[in-house]
């Protein structure tokens, strides 16, 4: 039998290349029920909202992303703000959740520095609503860790632990402006201050301890 060309093995190579080409890849299952599909919307939402910032992101984008039609986004949560604010409380509710008990003020920073860690979404997502202008109401329905925060040091104060003469929601004020500013800023914070070269955690570490000294009787 004559030998197959040069010109004929190309072809069938080419041939067979794009028939494994059209072969369907396994697609993940889609969201079926209301529970499903609200669930992928709101972490398609967290994922391209903290990627690309609220006012980058589309609802058909997002609904293509869940790989639900876009009308349920309107159908579940009504407006793009909505699932927006929805996104937010479901991302602060998982650092909620990553939060353990704490009996101090040094241990309680501890565990939430490392719950923001964790979750980096939470937070950049809020700081691109904010710098983008797209918090058009409430940032959250409710504060439920802010508010228990407050109360912990209202009761440390009156365990003698934290100065009695700080206002509780100045103090809870300052230490959320402390987290999330050496989250959203680290890298400029350690550069500009000639910390770059030390390890992150170390100098996460001294701040604390600085940053608590503030605050203990």
């Amino acid at each position: 039998m004559a030998a197959m060309s040069t010109e004929t093995k190309n072809k069938t190579r080419d041939t067979s290349t794009r028939q494994r080409a059209r072969v369907p890849t396994k697609k993940s299952k889609k969201p079926l029920g209301r529970d499903q599909v609200v669930s992928a919307l709101i972490a398609s939402a967290a994922e391209l909202f903290a990627a690309r910032g609220v006012a980058a992101v589309s609802v058909r984008e997002i609904a293509a992303h869940a790989g639900v039609n876009h009308g349920l986004i309107h159908r579940h949560f009504g407006s793009k703000e909505n699932l927006r604010r929805q996104t937010q409380e479901h991302l602060a509710q998982q650092v909620r959740d990553d939060i353990g008990v704490s009996d101090n003020i040094s241990d309680l920073l501890t565990e939430m520095e490392n719950a923001l860690q964790r979750h980096p979404q939470f937070w950049k997502v809020m700081a691109r609503s904010f710098l983008d202008g797209e918090v058009k109401g409430d940032v959250q329905a409710e504060f439920p860790f802010v508010r228990k925060m407050v109360t912990l040091v209202r009761t440390w104060q009156q365990q003698g632990a934290i100065k009695l003469d700080l206002d509780p929601r100045y103090v809870v004020a300052v230490v959320c402006a402390y987290l999330l500013g050496i989250r959203a800023f680290e890298r400029y914070i350690m550069e500009s201050t000639g910390l770059g070269d030390e390890p992150f955690e170390n100098v996460l570490s001294e701040i604390r301890n600085n940053f608590i000294s503030m605050f203990i009787a």
